[in-house]
């Protein structure tokens, strides 16, 4: 289902419509990514500690919620603490059905799998590619 391809293949906007791109960071220069970091720790510090996981998704879309249509963002680490044990791509492809939006994934893709984190760490996730209905855009600025 989920793809990788190369930005210089990348479709217009209007064959992309209901797909979540997921650019790699070296892209991010030829966007204007928002960060939404700071809101999401904020908006959870504010949750009872054991209703955070139940409250990421709602968070996450009413932060979305502030941003332009069509705004790529990024800085999406706060998602992937552990205490959580959510999965982030769900969340993000959830909310990409409500509001359409790109992230820049704040880790890699190898071998048709993203990255998150390093082996051996609490945070560590690795996502394949084709069970999610996303697009891995890759290549561009410093490959």
């Amino acid at each position: 289902m989920g793809t990788i391809i190369e930005i210089s293949r990348l479709p217009d906007d209007a064959a992309m419509i209901s797909r979540l791109l997921i650019y790699m960071k070296a892209i991010q220069k030829m966007h204007e990514p928002r960060s939404v970091s700071k809101p999401l720790a904020e908006a959870l510090l504010a949750c009872k500690p054991n209703r955070r996981s139940m409250k990421l998704e709602q968070i996450f879309n009413n932060v979305l919620d502030t941003l332009p249509d069509g705004a790529v963002i990024k800085d999406i680490d706060v998602m992937f603490n552990p205490d959580y044990k959510v999965d982030v791509l769900k969340i993000l492809m959830a909310s990409r059905k409500r509001k359409r939006y790109s992230v820049i994934w704040p880790g890699r893709c190898e071998e048709g799998k993203l990255i998150y984190g390093e082996e051996g760490f609490p945070d560590y996730k690795t996502y394949d590619i084709e069970n999610y209905d996303i697009t891995c855009v890759i290549g561009g600025y410093g490959k």
